[in-house]
């Protein structure tokens, strides 16, 4: 599906014993001649509807989800949701404004979504705020927590520090709720209002947090700015972890090019390698222009920091024995939206195929100096069952 189509870009991963899809991935934009915000949006609900529907799927089987708003809508977007995709509620959706690098689009959305072994995702409220959907396959419980924030009835004085560990907290209460924990985690989503003040603080949290659970493995992360939507809080928090007594295994990889984020205090994995019966998965954390050091590479130089980045993306998917090919959903940080044809540029000489469902927003990172980081996902079909991790 070419990128000037206005309809979903898709991805797919399918069950190797059948012909249907188990899993599809999707970055939805909004049909090109609206300019109206909330035309634009109820474009890319029925755009979303329709991709999904030629797939076999229903929004019932969406797993999670971003909304990426240019600025915070003036409407209820749930709402309008729920009455173009049937009624649904507590929908595994999180939105943020962080705009599309496109200039003509004010908004943009990712979804995920997945068949169970016998039924579709189960949604439900946890404490009385994040949303959780589950996925039972072959054995192996897949479990996407989302919007996870602060208390609300938090005292206004609450300083960023007290937000930021009452969030991990009640993230950590969100996963006993399913039986699981941090050592079940495969990945987050931090996203920081004026992360350039407030990301220090967060790591802290963070590292304390982790450092009490005792962790023997540290999730792949991603943390850039992002100001939460319909969400009284500078920050909040998405998640996704995997549970099975047997059927799985789960690594971390050691990077080659790029220094071990906690040895520079950052309590993440560069990746997460998730081997399921019949599927190996790979999930990059946020990778930018850095070094075996921790350095920046190329300060100042969008063209310099993206080939780096890429070279650093490479050499995680070949520990995987992975390549682009493998890859099923991109998200794309640019910290100017004028940087998006060098992205592309950059996309095309390194490999990362086209039609690959690719969200690119604008927005800070964590470090002033970083001009683009770049997160994805990976799949490819396996015969060998995994091995328990522990």
């Amino acid at each position: 599906m070419s990128r000037s189509d206005p309809k979903p870009w898709l991805a797919t991963v399918t069950d190797q014993t059948a012909s249907h899809a188990l899993e599809l991935f999707m970055v939805v934009t909004p049909d090109p001649d609206l300019l109206d915000g909330s035309e634009q949006f109820a474009s890319i609900a029925n755009n979303a509807r329709q991709g999904l529907h030629e797939h076999g799927f229903e929004p019932a089987d969406i797993t999670s989800g971003w909304l990426h708003f240019a600025e915070a809508p003036g409407w209820n977007w749930r709402e309008t949701l729920s009455d173009i995709w049937g009624g649904t509620a507590n929908l595994p959706i999180t939105a943020l404004v962080q705009p599309p690098a496109h200039a003509r689009h004010q908004c943009l959305l990712q979804l995920r979504a997945a068949k169970s072994s016998n039924e579709g995702p189960n949604w439900r409220r946890v404490l009385g705020g994040p949303s959780v959907s589950l996925v039972s396959r072959s054995g192996v419980r897949h479990i996407h927590l989302m919007s996870v924030a602060p208390r609300a009835e938090l005292d206004e004085t609450a300083s960023f520090t007290e937000l930021a560990d009452d969030m991990f907290a009640r993230a950590g209460q969100a996963l006993a709720t399913q039986g699981l924990s941090f050592s079940d985690v495969v990945r987050t989503w931090i996203h920081v209002d004026n992360i350039d003040k407030n990301y220090a603080a967060m790591n802290a949290a963070r590292n304390r947090y982790f450092e009490a659970q005792q962790l023997a493995r540290l999730a792949a992360s991603t943390c850039v700015q992002g100001v939460p939507v319909g969400v009284n809080s500078p920050l909040v928090m998405d998640l996704y972890a995997v549970s099975s007594p047997q059927n799985l295994r789960m690594e971390a990889l050691c990077p080659k090019t790029m220094a071990e984020a906690p040895a520079y205090g950052v309590a993440f994995s560069r990746a997460m390698r998730v081997s399921e019966p019949g599927l190996d998965w790979l999930y990059l954390s946020g990778t930018a222009s850095i070094d075996t050091d921790g350095r920046v590479v190329a300060v100042g130089n969008i063209a310099g920091q993206l080939d780096r980045m890429f070279q650093n993306v490479r050499s995680l998917l070949d520990q995987a024995d992975m390549g682009f090919s493998d890859v099923r959903s991109v998200t794309m940080y640019l910290k100017q939206a004028s940087f998006l044809p060098e992205y592309q540029r950059a996309a095309r000489a390194h490999g990362l195929v086209a039609t690959v469902p690719c969200a690119v927003v604008v927005t800070d990172i964590c470090r002033p100096e970083w001009l683009c980081e770049i997160e994805l996902c990976a799949c490819r079909a396996t015969s060998k069952m995994p091995r328990s991790s522990g």
